[in-house]
């Protein structure tokens, strides 16, 4: 399974997003890919969510130079397969892709 995650520029990015849908345009403008890894393991949404908020190195793998912050915050994307799940203050949303 592929696991991407994705930082957005914007410092508000809540106030954006008011429902539970995304567009690809604004996924792609929005945010940063930092983080992309393939697993052959089943891993599921909140333990990646609990290794980006507790290592600079999650699973032994750097983040990418080009991002907003350093650790994962509100309004990031993670992205799993096909799902898509915005990151909250305290867990995570699953989101639409339009």
């Amino acid at each position: 399974m592929k696991i991407r995650v994705y930082f957005c520029k914007e410092p508000d990015p809540e106030s954006l997003f008011k429902g539970d849908k995304i567009s690809r345009q604004a996924l792609e403008t929005i945010y940063d890919l930092v983080w992309e890894s393939e697993f052959k393991n089943i891993v599921n949404v909140g333990k990646v969510w609990l290794k980006f908020n507790e290592d600079l190195k999650p699973f032994g793998i750097p983040l990418e130079k080009k991002r907003s912050h350093k650790r994962m915050s509100a309004g990031d994307i993670i992205q799993m397969g096909t799902e898509f799940y915005m990151v909250k203050q305290i867990g995570v949303k699953k989101i639409n892709l339009l």
